[in-house]
């Protein structure tokens, strides 16, 4: 029997008039419940291969849409702590040559990466064409471009670091195209706006299973996993 076709998520409402403070917070966080809904469906969908392209394309759709509001979803702070808190999370002295961003977004952890590294070879990549386009304009001292995580433009081992905040990940890819001394930072915010979340348990048991070695850090701003290669 042929998988069923996911249904793609309605797109975000526009905007409206303003409201009183608690229903505005309300229409928030109902955005936001909607996003994560599509986002789960979508990301199901393709890790079928039969219908991955369909929902790649859904993913696509969405998040074209949401690339003009992304920096206003994303102000909050605790996406930034928590960022800054994954990178401190890697080895002393750990200073990488080639980073890969993975579902770049708008830029984030790419400009964050250039702030502690100025010198470093930073790539991002995202499945939106307008969020290349706007990661592009706000940090001009990196390279994005358009690619599937789950189909990555890069040789086994390109990079020393490689970085996901708040995206959709694809574990045996990017174990493929990390270094074997790299390292590879994943990041999930504990509350906010963003549609993409998945708990550290089962992402810890999916590089394990891929002889990885997974280390999970819940104290901070943020869910933080750093991963690296088995010896």
């Amino acid at each position: 029997m042929a998988p069923r076709l996911p249904r793609l998520p309605r797109l975000p409402l526009p905007d409206l008039p303003s409201l009183p403070a608690p229903l505005a917070r309300a229409r928030t966080r109902a955005l936001a419940s909607t996003r994560r809904a599509g986002v789960n469906v979508l990301m199901r969908a393709s890790e079928i291969p039969v219908v991955r392209p369909l929902a790649e394309l859904g993913m696509r759709t969405m998040f074209d849409t949401l690339a003009p509001s992304w920096e206003a979803i994303r102000e909050d702070p605790t996406y930034r702590a928590g960022f800054a808190e994954g990178l401190d999370l890697l080895p002393r002295g750990f200073r990488p040559r080639r980073v890969l961003d993975v579902a770049c977004g708008t830029g984030l952890a790419a400009s964050f990466v250039l702030d502690r590294w100025p010198d470093v070879n930073v790539i991002g990549t995202d499945i939106s064409p307008k969020m290349v386009d706007l990661a592009s304009e706000l940090v001009p001292g990196a390279t994005f471009q358009v690619a599937s995580v789950h189909h990555l433009p890069f040789d086994d081992g390109a990079f020393d670091l490689v970085t996901a905040l708040d995206g959709l990940l694809d574990p045996p890819e990017l174990l493929r195209v990390l270094g074997r001394k790299g390292r590879l930072l994943v990041v999930y915010s504990k509350r906010g706006t963003t549609p993409i979340s998945r708990p550290l348990h089962d992402l810890v048991m999916e590089f394990s299973a891929l002889g990885g070695i997974a280390t999970p850090h819940t104290d901070g701003a943020s869910h933080v996993l750093v991963v690296r290669h088995g010896r």
